[in-house]
């Protein structure tokens, strides 16, 4: 199934695999920044492991990775190779990575909670391959959600099991997709709590863990390798000693995990009064029913018989939520099959109670005209507060619908077989199975684009920092980061989910560059080198909200310098300029 999982993912990315160190996927916005962002981190760990967050981006501010998800669990990635390429490649890998590792993980719960290898494998596709996900191809945080699947699937075992190796991997996978971010880390901390009560109320009404949310006999409890070891009837022990220690660390790691990253975004929130995610911004990303309706524009199959409702939504690439129609039904068959299916009633109805609540939250305030009931989760749930974007919580929606799939395609398949070995066509049923996996993850994967990423010129390797990369607006800044890999000089720029305004001070003040305002103001906060770029790559984004300082990089380069106290030289297309010490700005924004 590995190998399963990562051959769909060459496919349906191809040709990526075949440019990893010069193109990237979909598009030049946040995957460059996102290479930035592992790159960083794994230097971080190695040179300074205590001053992680304190990033090279939008200098001289501290706790700048928590200017978005911080992606601390790929950190390790970034152990090998430098500079640009590197970044890139290692950015490449991983987003393959991501999509195999959700594949192989949903097949692996899949299998736990009672399927055979064709449910388990069309779980799979259906959890990789959610039409939704490609909406979000652009978010390495958001689809790495392959963590959710196996953490589940390796608890559920080990529990069954009473495999102290088993749980205490279980926890560790766990940990480590929470330390991706908080985008899916807080969803799935709140779903560990939720299954962890449900369980103990099961145990505190004398039904014992055993059968928990299986459709099939759990294995009798085990030691390490399968020693029997019988339980008492009635209630007895919540767990086996062993098993309950293992336990108890497992959930102090991910504890220590939590509040070790939530930490600087904590500070943040407190320091820069942007940072919190208002109702208006929430309500901006959020949507009303129609999303449930409407799939990406780069979706082949639902993309142009969605459109209407697609044009209902706010936001085109984070609240189209459609499930995908082959999953749809393939869903409902799981959940109304009644004889013969592999999910009892009790699992059936939870994963469709699932589903709803996850695609209600995911529609945010836009439900009702109040905003509820989502408002009640913002107001009242700890750490919802922060959440800019609802829809992503449909992430784990799509999860319980692949598990619905998959029971759904493996009951059809088993109804079909009797009919084909009457007929002679014994071959029929596993026909059928590999052309349901096909639809799935054809109405699933989208066209993405894979542009050229541009590579600073060799004469910006090496210059000093402070730099400042124009023009700057969020769409150009990413770049910059990305260029910022080569040596991790310091930026005052950057790219994150918030504004303040000593970044919008400095952006709005190259405006005129080079004069007198704008060369005083770099003094002020500490900029040595402006590398000006004549020719830019067509950047996500770039017209509309933003608006790139100076607006006329030429017409910039064509200014004269004298008795600015600034030294210039032109390399090709990109002119560099050395900010000499000299009268800085009376004042800024902090």
């Amino acid at each position: 199934m590995i190998a399963a999982g990562i051959v769909l993912a060459l496919v349906t990315t191809w040709p990526l695999v075949l440019h990893l160190p010069s193109r990237i996927a979909p598009d030049l916005g946040d995957p460059v920044r996102t290479a930035w962002e592992v790159a960083w981190v794994g230097h971080a760990m190695l040179h300074n492991p205590l001053h992680v967050f304190d990033a090279n981006t939008f200098y001289p501010h501290p706790n700048s990775l928590a200017f978005s998800d911080s992606l601390l669990g790929y950190g390790p990635a970034g152990f090998f190779g430098s500079g640009t390429v590197a970044a890139l490649v290692r950015y490449n890998l991983l987003f393959l990575f991501a999509w195999s590792l959700c594949f192989v993980g949903a097949y692996l719960l899949a299998r736990e909670l009672g399927l055979g290898r064709l449910g388990g494998a069309a779980a799979g596709v259906a959890f990789a391959y959610a039409p939704y996900r490609v909406t979000e191809a652009g978010h390495l945080h958001v689809i790495s959600s392959g963590g959710l699947a196996l953490g589940l699937f390796l608890l559920i075992r080990g529990y069954r099991r009473s495999s102290r190796i088993l749980v205490l991997a279980g926890w560790i996978v766990s940990a480590w997709q929470i330390s991706l971010g908080f985008t899916l880390g807080l969803q799935f901390a709140y779903l560990l709590a939720i299954l962890a009560a449900l369980l103990l109320l099961q145990w505190w009404r004398g039904h014992g863990l055993e059968r928990a949310g299986s459709a099939m006999p759990a294995p009798a409890a085990q030691g390490e390798e399968g020693d029997s070891e019988p339980r008492p009837a009635g209630r007895g022990a919540l767990l086996p000693r062993r098993v309950l220690a293992v336990t108890c660390i497992g959930v102090a790691l991910l504890g220590l995990v939590t509040i070790y990253q939530a930490r600087p975004y904590l500070k943040v929130s407190h320091d820069y009064p942007t940072a919190k995610r208002t109702i208006k911004e929430v309500k901006n990303y959020s949507s009303g029913p129609a999303a449930l309706l409407a799939a990406s524009s780069e979706n082949r199959v639902w993309g142009d018989a969605t459109s209407g409702m697609r044009a209902k939504v706010h936001s085109k690439n984070e609240s189209v939520l459609f499930p995908g129609g082959l999953i749809l039904l393939l869903a409902l068959v799981g959940l109304v099959g009644v004889r013969g299916s592999p999910f009892t009633p009790r699992l059936r109805l939870g994963l469709a109670a699932g589903i709803v609540v996850c695609s209600i939250l995911g529609l945010g305030l836009g439900l009702t005209g109040a905003g509820y009931p989502y408002r009640l989760v913002y107001d009242y749930a700890p750490g919802w507060n922060g959440v800019r974007v609802p829809g992503r919580i449909f992430t784990l929606a799509t999860l319980f619908y692949a598990l619905l799939a998959g029971a759904g395609a493996q009951l059809l398949v088993r109804r079909l077989g009797p009919w084909a070995g009457r007929r002679s066509l014994r071959s029929l049923p596993a026909l059928a199975g590999a052309a349901l996996a096909i639809g799935i993850v054809g109405e699933g994967a989208g066209h993405l684009a894979h542009p050229v990423v541009p590579q600073p010129a060799r004469a910006e390797v090496g210059l000093a920092g402070p730099l400042l990369d124009l023009p700057t607006d969020g769409p150009a800044d990413r770049l910059w980061q990305y260029f910022s890999t080569d040596g991790f000089y310091k930026i005052p720029v950057g790219n994150s989910t918030f504004d303040f305004p000593a970044v919008d001070d400095l952006r709005g003040g190259m405006s005129g560059f080079p004069d007198r305002a704008s060369i005083e103001k770099l003094r002020f906060y500490g900029i040595r080198t402006v590398v000006l770029h004549l020719r830019m790559p067509r950047l996500p984004g770039i017209v509309g909200y933003a608006h790139a300082e100076p607006p006329n990089a030429s017409a910039a380069a064509s200014k004269p310098v004298a008795g600015l106290g600034v030294t210039r030289r032109q390399v090709g297309s990109i002119v560099i300029y050395r900010i000499e010490p000299g009268p800085a700005a009376l004042h800024g924004t902090n």
